[in-house]
């Protein structure tokens, strides 16, 4: 009984009412969660004129600079996919603010968007790591017309790798928030539901 008492003094002080609605719930603006979905709509566009633009660009750089072919195809799909592992992750982030308004954030479908959220990060990790270890070690014979020779190029930069290095730790750093997040969701969706039976 004074566990139950607790509770429902707990539920009181947070105000929450019989029937589980929040009475705070006003503070989420719609207005809001409008601009962010039109936000999501224009980035889903920038990056399908990102990824045509990935192809294009990487057809200019092989003509000017023809030691690089070997080069195209593999930075290429590596980049179009790592736009399109943004792009499915804004799919749920749009339904998480669905479930917003909607007042559906703890029914534990925000949970599922969570997850999906989590694996695009890890998928757009693995092309970084792909980056980052085919620029540190791929090489190609390039015939040189001005020496008259074969010459042995390195597909990659220095400089390429050191970003790719910081977006691993910023990837490894954002799937860490992503689950300390999603455990406190849990945590309060456990929390709510016990309050709810109590009530």
């Amino acid at each position: 009984m004074g566990d139950m008492s607790r509770l429902r003094g707990r539920a009181a002080a947070a105000g929450m009412p019989k029937d589980g609605g929040d009475p705070s719930w006003k503070e989420f603006h719609p207005r809001a969660i409008a601009a962010l979905k039109v936000l999501i709509v224009l980035f889903e566009l920038i990056c399908i004129w990102g990824q045509v633009g990935v192809v294009a660009a990487a057809g200019d750089f092989v003509t000017a600079y023809p030691e690089f072919a070997a080069a195209r195809w593999p930075y290429t799909i590596a980049g179009v996919l790592g736009v399109a592992c943004f792009e499915i992750a804004l799919v749920p982030l749009w339904n998480l603010l669905t479930l917003v308004k909607r007042r559906d954030v703890f029914s534990g479908k925000a949970i599922l968007w969570d997850n999906v959220i989590i694996g695009c990060a890890g998928a757009e990790g693995v092309l970084v790591l792909f980056v980052l270890l085919y620029n540190s070690f791929a090489h190609d014979s390039y015939y040189d017309a001005y020496q008259s020779a074969t010459v042995d190029v390195a597909m990659g930069a220095f400089a390429l790798s050191l970003v790719c290095l910081v977006a691993l730790l910023l990837i490894a750093a954002f799937i860490l928030l992503m689950l300390v997040m999603r455990s406190l969701l849990t945590a309060a969706i456990a929390q709510r539901d016990e309050l709810e039976a109590v009530i």
